[in-house]
């Protein structure tokens, strides 16, 4: 039968995913030609080329079975996460960091503008966007070779939400985001093979990772636009109240504000992602890390700060149990943070060590 001939539906490109076999075959954007025959087992290399020969259109056209059915599979979870991400504005924090990133791993140097156009996007989205809806791109699934963006983004982000909770001056919120955005690029000069090991690193290696807020300060320190404030506390953001931080050893209030305020956005993003060496914990657990100590050296004044105001920010979101159903929770007691109540398919659920909330999961709506 001639796609002129049968019902067909549009439908977008993303629906498509490695691994789905073909019930019907599939047409282009404009159903004239033939993409994909009945029976035919899509791959990653196969969905590409789609792309290709669909004439860069996200489109296409299939019948009324295969609509139905992808209808109903909805949007793979990497496509449904990297949607989500778009429409919140999280996505063009990402890719101007990135490039921003790049233009001093390549310069040896930081952009003095670059960072304040990207410090404005973030200080935009987080004046306009629900705090809920960027920590769900926050907290979302992330690929490990993106991470150095998307943590430095991160911790701009949440950087800028905590400036708001202490109900800063706009001027010092925006230092903070600022700060969040280049406390790390010293790593843009930590070798890759150390920067992203999969093994617990030797004591020469950590030596060299140990390095990367100096080398962040000596970086912002060829741009004499960078105030003091930001080039001296991302030198210092590894720094902890007890001494045993680094580079310097700095003892509490010896150690710059905004530093200490970037070392709780540091962890909590480092904790909730996934890297080489570790997969990413859910924020419950985090937080009740946090909260018990378990991150010696940090200002409790503002951990017990961040962990009256996240709980607020994943009440109604999705989670992943462990035994594979999924909840929304509900309420999260600050004397068991770890463990939240969560509502599944109408049945509350006290979770526990034995079932847990396992990551977040996106909420569509």
């Amino acid at each position: 039968m001639s796609a002129e001939k049968e019902k067909l539906e549009t439908i977008s490109l993303d629906y498509l995913y490695a691994g789905l076999t073909a019930q019907d075959d599939i047409y282009s954007y404009d159903g004239k030609l033939l993409l994909v025959a009945k029976g035919i087992a899509l791959t990653d290399v196969i969905i590409e080329r789609l792309k290709k020969f669909n004439n860069s259109e996200r489109n296409i056209k299939v019948s009324s079975k295969v609509y139905r059915d992808l209808k109903s599979r909805g949007f793979p979870p990497e496509i449904r996460q990297h949607n989500f991400e778009a429409n919140a504005g999280y996505s063009e924090i990402k890719n101007e960091t990135t490039r921003l990133i790049t233009i001093a791993q390549i310069t040896q140097s930081v952009p003095y503008k670059q960072v304040c156009d990207v410090g404005d996007l973030v200080l935009d989205r987080i004046n306009i966007t629900d705090p809920a809806a960027l920590f769900q791109c926050i907290n979302g699934d992330n690929t490990i070779d993106e991470y150095l963006y998307r943590h430095s983004a991160n911790v701009a982000i949440i950087n800028g939400l905590i400036g708001k909770w202490l109900g800063l001056k706009k001027e010092d919120t925006e230092t903070l985001v600022l700060l969040g955005l280049v406390h790390d690029m010293g790593k843009t000069r930590v070798p890759a093979s150390i920067l992203n090991s999969p093994n617990k690193l030797s004591e020469e290696e950590f030596a060299v990772m140990k390095h990367h807020p100096v080398y962040s300060f000596e970086m912002l320190n060829t741009n004499n636009k960078f105030s003091d404030a930001i080039k001296i506390s991302a030198r210092h953001h590894h720094e902890k109240m007890n001494g045993k931080g680094y580079p310097d050893g700095l003892v509490a209030d010896d150690i710059p504000f905004y530093s200490r305020i970037t070392s709780i956005s540091d962890i909590y993003d480092a904790m909730v992602s996934t890297r080489c060496y570790k997969n990413a914990q859910s924020p419950f657990k985090v937080l009740l890390e946090m909260q018990s100590e378990q991150f010696s050296g940090l200002d409790i004044r503002l951990v017990n700060l961040f962990n009256s105001q996240m709980p607020k920010e994943l009440i109604g979101k999705s989670v992943l149990l462990s035994d594979g159903s999924a909840g929304i929770v509900k309420y999260v007691s600050d004397m068991n943070m770890e463990y939240p109540v969560v509502d599944v398919s109408g049945e509350t659920v006290i979770t526990n060590e034995s079932l847990y909330c396992v990551s977040m999961l996106l909420n569509d709506e």
